[in-house]
């Protein structure tokens, strides 16, 4: 073909010097390339992140200010299950997924910008040697990479791939990026576990293994599942041009619109199942009036005002705790725990990752409850105290490593489903890479537990 083009083709040395090919001699260059392109995704994610952090917070503000408002029409103290769906179902529940749409508009936002100019093919083409070692082309790097920091884009931006076996192979891996909703576990695991010098190396690793576990993951997928020769990776280079403002907004609402679909339909109905699953059947009657007796009693005391509070929220964190080990996923917690005991975890914490499965953040607020703290974030001190008490080191390593690899938050599993056309795909991803965390995080717990006994 090469040969035929330049049989046919005749350009002369002013056309072929246009200002497009000025520009990629030093985008595209060999040493230059990688560079600049990495940069470019840097300002990408810093300005999405950065600029995206105000209306991410005002977005949280008025899910805290609506849930509080629809809470305040009943009495202060009441256990309307009404109250509690609405509340923390519902509105909790979509407004933990809500809260990212100003990332996800301003990361296809600058996807467009790219794709419009002209450069996003250049980007392609300057991976294509990397990727194209694990069976993939160029054009899979940017979902994986956007992937680092939210699940959800990476997926929907797969749509650049043409090629089906390629699409589906990106969309199965790219969870195992370490996605931004993971940090708070980070950055409540670590600091409870692991010295000062030792968390910035911890981080690093736990980033490496997805990382590690991704490329394997793709190759081992291109070469059973998804076997067959690998596309010839042939793109024209468009011409560098000025994006439309118009052309820009329209992709970037296009992609926004089906969050928010997804937002109001799936999700929202998974929201409700885990709340669900997380109140229902309560505390038997005679649970609930011995804590309810207890409050009386304080109440009557001649305790000071603050011990007074101090005990009451002492026995609604109880209260919580029992009543989350009642539920239907405490249940399943306990009756997990001794699948999950050669990972080194109890049925609290499996208990707090079948809340996790809402949104990984949501593991942290589990843990508080399920240890009698009440709500709690990641830099709570109480929490942290409190699991160094109750797990090692190993454990604590552990359970990043499992929320690194396991299923991904419902957002991720129902936009799979949505990209791939299929929930086939979505419970391989479910599945495959839940058993793939336990298979990994069992060894490393077992293999440590031996070290350590030496």
């Amino acid at each position: 073909m090469s040969g035929a083009c330049q049989e046919a083709v005749h350009s002369t040395i002013e056309i072929r010097h246009t200002r497009s090919d000025r520009i990629d001699a030093v985008v595209t260059n060999r040493l230059l390339g990688l560079p600049i392109f990495l940069g470019l995704m840097y300002l990408v994610f810093y300005l999405t992140f950065t600029i995206g952090e105000p209306p991410m917070g005002w977005i949280e503000s008025l899910f805290g200010w609506l849930g509080e408002t629809v809470g305040s029409w009943w009495p202060e103290g009441s256990e309307s299950l009404t109250k509690s769906l609405l509340v923390d179902g519902i509105i909790g529940g979509v407004g933990g997924v809500i809260v990212f749409l100003p990332n996800i508009l301003l990361l296809f936002l600058a996807i467009a910008i790219l794709e419009d100019s002209g450069y996003m093919a250049r980007a392609a083409f300057i991976m294509d040697r990397v990727m194209h070692k694990i069976g993939l082309h160029g054009k899979s790097f940017i979902p994986m990479l956007i992937g680092f920091g939210c699940s959800v884009p990476a997926i929907m931006a797969t749509r650049t791939l043409e090629n089906r076996r390629d699409r589906l192979t990106t969309m199965l891996v790219t969870p195992l990026m370490s996605c931004g909703a993971r940090l708070p576990i980070y950055a409540l695991i670590m600091p409870a576990f692991f010295p000062q010098a030792w968390r910035g190396p911890m981080l690093w690793i736990i980033y490496v293994i997805g990382i590690l576990l991704a490329v394997l993951s793709a190759k081992l997928l291109r070469s059973t599942i998804f076997k067959g020769e690998s596309v010839p990776f042939v793109m024209e280079l468009p011409p560098y041009r000025m994006p439309t403002i118009k052309g820009v907004l329209i992709h970037m609402w296009d992609r926004g619109w089906l969050y928010l679909k997804k937002a109001g339909t799936v999700i929202l109905g998974i929201s409700i199942l885990l709340w669900a699953m997380t109140t229902f059947p309560g505390l038997p009657d005679s649970e609930t009036a011995r804590f309810e007796n207890e409050r009386q009693t304080i109440q009557a005391g001649k305790l000071l005002d603050e011990e007074q509070k101090e005990r009451l929220v002492a026995i609604d964190n109880l209260e919580a705790e029992e009543g989350l080990r009642y539920s239907i996923a405490g249940r399943i917690g306990r009756v997990m725990e001794p699948v999950i005991k050669p990972m080194g975890f109890d049925w609290k914490i499996g208990t707090a990752l079948i809340g996790a499965l809402a949104a990984k953040e949501v593991f942290v607020a589990q843990m508080g409850i399920v240890h009698s703290l009440g709500k709690a974030d990641e830099g709570s001190e109480s929490l942290r105290d409190t699991l160094k008490k109750t797990y090692s080191p190993l454990i604590g390593f552990c359970i990043m490593l499992f929320c690194l690899i396991s299923a991904p938050c419902m957002a991720t599993i129902a936009v799979t489903a949505r990209e791939s056309a299929s929930w086939k795909w979505a419970l391989l991803q479910l599945g495959g890479l839940t058993s793939m965390a336990y298979m990994l995080t069992v060894i490393v717990y077992q293999v440590g537990s031996l070290i350590l006994m030496k």
